[in-house]
């Protein structure tokens, strides 16, 4: 665990501290710890009230959400910069759970500290409302992707969304099996559909995961696939 340094931070446009005023930042930087988490530990939990603040500098985060049947279910990816725990401030649970898929890198915030300065009439109540609005929206562009009918078509809007997440075209892809365990599809079907995007030149594949995304083919395919 080591002191986060937001000024040399590449994430401050999408991170909740790099949008505070430099005073506001300056209380809060003293408090914040960079930690790194490993694959299949958990970010926040389902149903509990998380005590620090979370936000996602590097790696990918698989969100899940626990079914009327019990079982925890992948409902979207986390996007860098994304803010896990919020609802802690409100002394409320997370409403689903946030797991590393691979090596990620956080920042660390406590909660009290962010209560803290909520009685102070501190701009982070605007902030960290911004962050709750976009985490619905990013749960809802997820569900849009389902709502597609071939997995081909599913899997281009998710690399459209995880493009527009990074703010890149290039992407280090989740495996296939993970892609397959959050299209609700197998491995062999994610196999081929990269490899029908990639002979169609909607994407370039490189070794085992790098993939660069050319959005306007993505898009022509998806708006053609529309009835």
């Amino acid at each position: 665990m080591s002191e986060s340094n937001c000024y040399d931070c590449s994430i401050q446009t999408s991170c909740l501290l790099g949008q505070l005023d430099p005073g506001e930042r300056a209380v809060l930087l003293p408090l914040t710890r960079q930690r790194v988490l490993h694959r299949g530990e958990s970010l926040v939990e389902e149903a509990q009230v998380s005590s620090v603040l979370r936000i996602l500098k590097l790696g990918t985060v698989f969100v899940y959400r626990r079914g009327l049947d019990g079982r925890s279910r992948p409902i979207a990816i986390q996007p860098r910069g994304a803010a896990l725990g919020a609802f802690g401030i409100l002394g409320k649970p997370s409403q689903a759970t946030g797991v590393a898929m691979a090596t990620i890198r956080v920042c660390d915030i406590p909660i009290d500290a962010l209560r803290d300065m909520f009685s102070c009439g501190s701009k982070l109540m605007t902030q960290m409302v911004g962050s709750v609005v976009q985490n619905v929206a990013a749960m809802a562009a997820w569900s849009e992707a389902m709502r597609l009918t071939s997995v081909l078509n599913r899997l281009a809007y998710v690399l459209l969304l995880l493009a527009d997440g990074g703010r890149s075209s290039v992407l280090d892809l989740p495996s296939q099996t993970d892609l397959a365990e959050l299209l609700g599809t197998r491995r062999e079907s994610i196999a081929r559909a990269l490899r029908g995007l990639e002979d169609d030149g909607d994407i370039e594949l490189s070794g085992r995961r790098r993939c660069v995304v050319v959005r306007s083919k993505l898009l022509a395919r998806l708006e053609q696939s529309m009835p």
